[in-house]
Protein backbone atom coordinates (compact mmCIF):
# COMPACT_ATOMS: atom_id res chain seq x y z
CA UNK A 1 0.00 0.00 0.00
CA UNK A 2 2.57 2.53 0.89
CA UNK A 3 4.30 1.44 -2.81
CA UNK A 4 0.88 2.31 -4.60
CA UNK A 5 0.96 5.64 -2.41
CA UNK A 6 4.62 6.69 -3.28
CA UNK A 7 4.38 5.82 -6.91
CA UNK A 8 1.12 7.78 -7.21
CA UNK A 9 2.87 10.61 -5.64
CA UNK A 10 6.04 10.21 -7.65
CA UNK A 11 3.29 10.48 -10.81
CA UNK A 12 1.58 13.40 -9.96
CA UNK A 13 4.89 15.52 -8.96
CA UNK A 14 6.64 14.27 -12.32
CA UNK A 15 3.37 14.89 -14.67
CA UNK A 16 3.08 18.78 -12.69
CA UNK A 17 6.56 19.36 -13.71
CA UNK A 18 6.03 18.69 -17.44
CA UNK A 19 3.22 20.97 -17.59
CA UNK A 20 4.84 23.73 -15.81
CA UNK A 21 7.55 23.62 -17.92
CA UNK A 22 5.20 23.92 -21.06
CA UNK A 23 3.51 26.68 -19.63
CA UNK A 24 6.75 28.32 -18.99
CA UNK A 25 8.21 27.90 -22.70
CA UNK A 26 4.35 29.26 -23.96
CA UNK A 27 4.99 32.11 -22.18
CA UNK A 28 8.12 33.05 -22.99
CA UNK A 29 7.61 32.58 -26.10
CA UNK A 30 4.69 35.03 -26.36
CA UNK A 31 6.20 38.78 -26.90
CA UNK A 32 5.38 40.78 -24.13
CA UNK A 33 2.49 43.26 -24.87
CA UNK A 34 3.06 47.17 -23.77
CA UNK A 35 0.26 48.97 -21.64
CA UNK A 36 -3.02 49.16 -22.95
CA UNK A 37 -3.25 53.13 -22.57
CA UNK A 38 -1.35 56.06 -21.79
CA UNK A 39 -2.20 58.62 -19.42
CA UNK A 40 -1.01 61.85 -18.42
CA UNK A 41 -2.68 63.83 -15.56
CA UNK A 42 -2.31 68.45 -15.21
CA UNK A 43 -2.95 70.37 -13.07
CA UNK A 44 -4.23 73.78 -13.19
CA UNK A 45 -4.47 76.04 -10.70
CA UNK A 46 -7.98 77.84 -9.65
CA UNK A 47 -7.95 81.62 -10.59
CA UNK A 48 -11.45 82.45 -9.51
CA UNK A 49 -10.75 85.98 -8.63
CA UNK A 50 -10.15 86.27 -12.48
CA UNK A 51 -12.81 87.22 -14.21
CA UNK A 52 -11.16 87.73 -17.01
CA UNK A 53 -8.66 83.98 -16.90
CA UNK A 54 -11.26 82.10 -15.06
CA UNK A 55 -10.57 78.29 -14.31
CA UNK A 56 -13.13 77.34 -17.02
CA UNK A 57 -11.16 79.37 -19.41
CA UNK A 58 -7.90 77.77 -18.66
CA UNK A 59 -9.34 74.05 -17.97
CA UNK A 60 -10.77 74.47 -21.91
CA UNK A 61 -7.52 75.87 -23.41
CA UNK A 62 -5.97 72.40 -21.51
CA UNK A 63 -8.85 70.68 -23.26
CA UNK A 64 -7.78 71.87 -26.65
CA UNK A 65 -4.24 71.27 -26.29
CA UNK A 66 -5.06 67.66 -25.19
CA UNK A 67 -7.26 66.91 -28.38
CA UNK A 68 -4.65 67.93 -30.44
CA UNK A 69 -2.02 65.51 -29.04
CA UNK A 70 -4.56 62.98 -29.67
CA UNK A 71 -5.65 62.52 -26.37
CA UNK A 72 -9.20 61.95 -24.70
CA UNK A 73 -10.62 63.45 -21.75
CA UNK A 74 -10.51 60.65 -18.62
CA UNK A 75 -11.33 62.53 -15.50
CA UNK A 76 -11.23 65.82 -13.71
CA UNK A 77 -10.60 65.70 -9.32
CA UNK A 78 -11.62 69.04 -7.97
CA UNK A 79 -8.39 69.92 -5.16
CA UNK A 80 -9.53 71.27 -2.16
CA UNK A 81 -6.67 72.50 0.61
CA UNK A 82 -8.16 74.06 4.16
CA UNK A 83 -11.64 73.99 2.10
CA UNK A 84 -10.40 76.51 -0.10
CA UNK A 85 -10.67 75.75 -3.68
CA UNK A 86 -6.80 75.10 -4.88
CA UNK A 87 -7.16 73.96 -8.37
CA UNK A 88 -8.12 70.59 -10.77
CA UNK A 89 -6.56 67.76 -11.33
CA UNK A 90 -7.19 66.55 -14.79
CA UNK A 91 -5.90 62.92 -16.45
CA UNK A 92 -5.99 62.32 -20.18
CA UNK A 93 -5.68 59.02 -21.60
CA UNK A 94 -5.02 57.44 -25.55
CA UNK A 95 -4.09 53.79 -26.59
CA UNK A 96 -0.78 53.16 -26.17
CA UNK A 97 1.13 53.27 -30.32
CA UNK A 98 2.57 49.87 -30.11
CA UNK A 99 -0.74 48.25 -29.88
CA UNK A 100 -2.03 49.75 -32.82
Amino acid sequence: MKLLFIGLISLALMSSSVFARKDKEVVEKTPARCGEIQAYTVFVKDKSGNRQKGSAELISKQHQLAEKGGWNFDELAVYIEDGDLQGFFITYTRPHPCND
